[in-house]
């Protein structure tokens, strides 16, 4: 349960890197960095394991946002999640309860809850912020591989226009929306219908748009992106649940 409390902190944190297209500044990245660091101690407690997490954490911020160039930024953000991931699943088992776990298992006892219960809610999300912000740098990094960023002269496929910021930002949020929508249907009720509908709702709001090849390919690659990484995230956890 703690690994997923830790988890879910941690991928909050990162929220705020959604807005933040280019590298953070000093100050912020202290802040963020202090933050996540004393989550970790909170939750995970002392010891070895806990300790190689928070040198995780700092790989995490200061190699994206400092070594690395900065058209790989979203890259390298992404990859630290992935690294993350696949850590706390390795040390899970050496992680050690902190002295407050069996208070708090207690406390919820007598609030009607299991820390079962609470394990299951958490899962679920995590699964909701990996299609927010996680999601988001992985479909960011596609566009700017393939210089499929909306441009501000729709016609000229040339990588040297100038980034539609304004067109750009619309879309990050639009599709971070249609994803926790997906997720939330597919959490509650697996009917992927209603995913059709959303889909089609997207492309009716932007018919006339679609008559532009550029955007249409924008688009149509961002939406089935986001839904196959949707239903990926939301079918896994359920598989994972379910065993």
């Amino acid at each position: 349960m703690l690994t997923w409390l830790f988890l879910v902190g941690w991928l909050t944190s990162r929220l705020a890197l959604i807005v933040r297209d280019e590298p953070l500044s000093s100050r912020f990245l202290l802040g963020l960095l202090s933050v996540q660091l004393l989550w970790c101690w909170l939750t995970l407690g002392a010891s070895f394991a806990s300790l190689s997490i928070s040198g995780l954490i700092l790989l995490a911020l200061i190699v994206p946002e400092r070594l690395v160039p900065k058209h790989w930024l979203n890259d390298g953000r992404l990859a630290a999640t992935v690294i993350m991931l696949i850590a706390l699943t390795l040390l899970t088992e050496a992680l050690p309860a902190p002295n407050w776990q069996s208070n708090m298992d207690a406390w919820l006892w007598n609030a009607g809850f299991s820390p079962a219960q609470l394990t299951r809610t958490l899962i679920w999300l995590t699964g909701f912020l990996l299609v927010a912000n996680e999601a988001n740098l992985l479909i960011r990094s596609l566009f700017h591989r393939f210089a499929l960023e909306p441009r501000l002269n729709g016609h000229d496929d040339s990588a040297d226009t100038q980034v539609d910021a304004r067109e750009y930002n619309a879309g990050r949020v639009i599709g971070i929306l249609e994803r926790w929508l997906m997720y939330l249907v597919l959490v509650g009720s697996a009917n992927y219908n209603v995913i059709a509908i959303i889909i089609a709702a997207k492309g009716f709001a932007r018919f006339r748009q679609l008559e532009e090849r550029a955007f249409a390919e924008y688009v149509l690659i961002g939406t089935l992106t986001s839904t196959l990484l949707t239903i990926g995230i939301a079918e896994s956890l359920r598989s994972m649940l379910s065993q």
